[in-house]
């Protein structure tokens, strides 16, 4: 195998195939890419069996072929040469990648070592606009478990059906609900993906400057789903398993309303963590009249209170949450205002942008002591 190629091109292929690099592989060809050529088109794979990210971009091509090269390496050596053209030819069990003066010789593993990366055909092909497939995304991943305790957390729950696909992640403390639409009416299907892949996505399309096409494909048995952004082509296991029923935890009604100026709330909300930190991450929350007070405490330390006047429609609560899911779940809104909407201390609480009801997230309260 012989090809030439653009050192920019060549990076960001390798930088993209990287994803799918595992950090231990439980199988030495795994820390590997696979590189092939075919006509003027080199192709780049990278997997750790439970996803596999596939790159594509031009060459000039001598000899085709296809051999694998330690991966992690290869991609430091290429993207530090100088933006010329570099020469990668096989020489026995050895690759030569030479440029400007530079050259370097890598180890290679035959490639029929390299695990066979499934491939979609048929399957459903769910059509949305990726941009708003990534804001919904980036708008609740966080919320799904890091855990392997109950490993249908660490997914997120996608629902396609009629002309929207909806997305909920939780990790039992709190949720995250949001939608995107559909370009055209999908098949009803529910899948749980794990949420690593779908951050994954995510980073892909907000990399994407080209304004490439995107694709999201859905194996037949629901297994697997492949989304393709323009040259680089991201395929997931999908996570088996029943997703708990996560409208239960949604309370019907809600006795108190607040609606509250989000940058400012923001800010109150980081001060109060300060003080919290060393002590549970607890921040307590109590509406009463027009005013909301914001208490926290560092272990007899230190101590802050913030008191603020806010619109209030209902009878009021005082109520505590962990200080990082309130400012992680409102940081993920694009308005000046949030709705925050509670019932009793014991109750979760719901924060939305007020009438929208496509997005939104619910945080279960801290008990409070006393």
């Amino acid at each position: 195998m012989k090809f030439l190629i653009n050192q920019d091109d060549f990076a960001k292929a390798l930088t993209a195939a990287s994803r799918s690099l595992p950090i231990r592989p439980t199988l030495p060809v795994l820390s590997n890419f696979l590189i092939s050529t075919d006509k003027d088109r080199v192709e780049v794979v990278a997997t750790n069996l439970e996803a596999a990210s596939k790159s594509r971009t031009g060459c000039k091509t001598k000899t085709e072929g296809k051999i694998t090269v330690p991966g992690r390496i290869l991609l430091e050596y290429v993207s530090q040469l100088p933006s010329s053209e570099i020469t990668v030819e096989v020489l026995g069990e050895e690759v030569l990648i030479s440029s400007s003066g530079y050259n370097a010789r890598f180890a290679t593993v035959s490639a029929e070592e390299f695990p066979q990366i499934p491939k979609i055909t048929g399957g459903v092909e769910i059509a949305l606009a990726k941009d708003e497939f990534a804001k919904a995304i980036n708008r609740i991943y966080f919320t799904a478990a890091s855990d392997e305790g109950r490993p249908v957390l660490n997914g997120v729950l996608c629902e396609a059906g009629k002309k929207k696909l909806s997305m909920v992640a939780t990790d039992g403390y709190r949720l995250g609900y949001a939608e995107a639409g559909l370009a055209k009416e999908a098949t009803s299907m529910k899948m749980v993906v794990p949420v690593k892949a779908l951050a994954e996505v995510a980073k892909l399309i907000a990399e994407d400057k080209e304004e490439a096409g995107f694709k999201f494909q859905v194996a037949g048995n629901l297994s697997q789903a492949s989304f393709t952004v323009g040259n680089v082509e991201y395929t997931t296991r999908l996570i088996e398993g029943q997703f708990p029923n996560w409208q239960k935890i949604i309370p019907s009604v809600f006795v108190t309303k607040v609606k509250l100026a989000k940058d400012e709330f923001l800010r109150q909300m980081k001060i109060a963590a300060i003080f919290a930190r060393d002590s549970g991450n607890i921040v307590k929350l109590k509406f009463e009249g027009k005013t909301l007070t914001i208490t926290s405490s560092a272990s007899q330390v230190a101590s802050n209170e913030i008191n603020v006047d806010v619109d209030i429609e209902g009878k009021g609560c005082e109520i505590a949450f962990n200080w990082r899911y309130i400012i992680e779940a409102v940081s993920a809104f694009d308005g000046e205002n949030i709705t925050f909407e509670l019932n009793e201390s014991l109750n979760p609480g719901k924060v939305s942008s007020g009438e929208n009801t496509s997005f939104f997230h619910i945080i279960m309260p801290v008990r409070l002591q006393g």
